[in-house]
């Protein structure tokens, strides 16, 4: 009879705990990287669209304030944001537009630009890993 000491040996079941442990942290991570995409992308276009309204109230000084009201996001692997503006035109829209467009490749995305007639931004497309982004102003 053959004497047989656990030295040295784990457990299935410590392996089994180990193996569930580290699929929940990796499915944890993959959400957390994920919103993390989303939000950095949604703060870069509120900053960006902000710089740019007060860069025209400042270099306008007749012009009338033009607020973001806010920022929507809309959609799940397809993603829409659109800026809700105090007031619009077609020249208050592009200067948004490019604002956002400075503000999100000073971040490192690659944003492309949509342009329409008179050469204004239309709005703005972006791929990344995850995601496909469409940023445009309401």
């Amino acid at each position: 009879m053959v004497d047989m000491d656990n030295k040295g040996q784990i457990s299935v079941e410590v392996i089994l705990f180990v193996a569930i442990v580290l699929f929940i942290v990796l499915a944890v991570g993959y959400y957390i990287s994920d919103q993390s995409e989303q939000n950095n992308i949604a703060t870069a276009t509120r900053l960006g669209a902000e710089n740019a309204t007060t860069s025209m109230g400042i270099t306008n000084p007749g012009m009338m304030p033009v607020r973001v009201d806010a920022v929507q996001m809309n959609g799940d692997q397809n993603i829409t944001l659109i800026i809700n503006l105090s007031y619009s035109s077609t020249q208050i829209k592009n200067t948004t537009l490019n604002g956002v467009y400075i503000a999100l490749t000073s971040q490192g995305y690659s944003p492309q630009k949509g342009i329409g007639l008179n050469n204004y931004i239309q709005n703005l497309t972006m791929n990344t890993s995850r995601h496909n982004y469409t940023i445009q102003v309401a």
